[in-house]
C-alpha cells in the first residue's frame, strides 16, 4: 500500500505554532503520513489567493494526496467544514470559496459535510481553531483510509461556495476587452489575473483598473522588459500576468487581490492610444 500523503496550505504563518499544532494532531493519528506544504504563510483571511495556490499546485501532486487548507476568516460561523472527494485528490478545508476553482477542475464525485462529531479532536472544540480540532483529524483518518461517509453528511455540490476563476470577453468595434479578477499577487509584485489568453508583440494592450488605464508591453521574459515599464506575460500556470523587470508591479497599479480587471486587445495598426 502506498505511503499516504496530506499536502498543507494555510494562512497561519510561520511565527506561531499553529501550523506545529495541527501536524502534531496528524502524526498522533497516523505516524506514517507523509506531510509536505504547500506554503504555511499564504495571505491572511485572502480567500483569492490562497485559492490560487492551491489551484497552480494540486496537479503536481501523486494521485490520492489529501490537501488540507486552511484560510478560513469564517471559522466558527456557519459556514460548513467540507471533505470533498474528485477524480484524483481529496480536499479539505471551509466552505467559503477557497476549493473550488481546484475541486471544479478536477471533477467532484462526492461532497461531505465534516457533521460528525466523533471525528472531531474533542466534545469540546474551539470557536476558532477548526484547523486543529476538525480539519486536521479529517485528514488524518482520511489518510488511514476510513471511509469518506463517516465524516458526515452527503451534500449536493451545487450547494458549496463557488469561486470563480473565469474571465469574460466583449467586443468594442474592432477591440476585444477581457474581464476578469486579480488573483494572486507574488512577493515580487506581479500581479496574476484570471484572463488566459496567449500575450503576443503582434497587439498592443491597454489595462483599466480603477478608472486608470496602463499600456502593457507583451513580453517572453523579463529580460525583455525595458525599465519601470508593465510588462504582460503569460505566467508558469498560463495566467495572463503584469510585472515589472526587477520593479514592483502591484504597487504602480495599485493591485488587490479579488479586484475587477479589463484588458483591451487592440491592433498595432488600430491603435490611436499613446503612453
Amino acid at each position: 500500500m502506498r505511503k499516504s500523503q496530506i499536502a498543507i496550505l494555510t494562512d497561519f504563518g510561520i511565527s506561531d505554532n499553529y501550523n506545529g499544532v495541527m501536524e502534531g494532531v496528524i502524526r498522533k493519528i497516523n505516524p506514517n503520513v507523509d506531510i509536505t506544504y504547500i506554503t504555511p504563510n499564504a495571505k491572511e483571511f485572502n480567500i483569492y489567493a490562497g485559492a490560487y495556490l492551491l489551484y497552480t499546485a494540486y496537479r503536481y501532486f501523486k494521485k490520492g494526496t489529501i490537501f488540507l487548507v486552511v484560510i478560513d476568516p469564517g471559522v466558527g460561523t456557519e459556514r460548513k467544514a467540507l471533505l470533498i472527494k474528485t477524480k484524483n485528490y481529496y480536499f479539505i478545508g471551509p466552505d467559503n470559496g477557497v476549493l473550488y476553482p481546484s475541486v471544479e477542475e478536477d471533477k467532484i464525485e462526492k461532497v461531505i459535510y465534516i457533521n460528525n462529531p466523533k471525528l472531531y479532536l474533542s466534545k469540546n472544540i474551539s470557536n476558532t481553531f477548526h484547523g486543529r480540532d476538525i480539519f486536521s483529524v479529517a485528514a488524518a483518518y482520511l489518510s488511514l483510509n476510513v471511509d469518506i461517509n463517516v465524516f458526515g453528511s452527503e451534500i449536493n455540490k451545487n450547494e458549496i461556495e463557488k469561486l470563480s476563476f473565469l474571465s469574460n470577453e466583449m467586443r468594442e468595434d474592432k477591440n476585444i476587452i477581457y474581464c476578469g479578477k486579480i488573483l494572486y499577487i507574488d512577493h515580487f509584485g506581479n500581479v496574476a489575473t484570471s484572463i488566459r489568453i496567449k500575450a503576443t508583440k503582434n497587439f498592443k494592450y491597454l489595462l483599466k483598473y480603477k478608472g486608470n488605464e496602463y499600456e502593457l508591453f507583451a513580453v517572453k521574459t523579463f529580460g525583455e522588459g525595458e525599465q519601470n515599464k508593465l510588462l504582460l506575460y503569460n505566467n508558469g500556470y498560463g495566467f495572463l500576468e503584469i510585472g515589472i523587470n526587477k520593479g514592483n508591479a502591484s504597487i504602480v497599479i495599485n493591485a488587490k487581490e479579488g479586484e475587477d480587471i479589463c484588458l483591451e486587445v487592440y491592433t498595432q495598426e488600430d491603435s490611436n492610444h499613446s503612453t
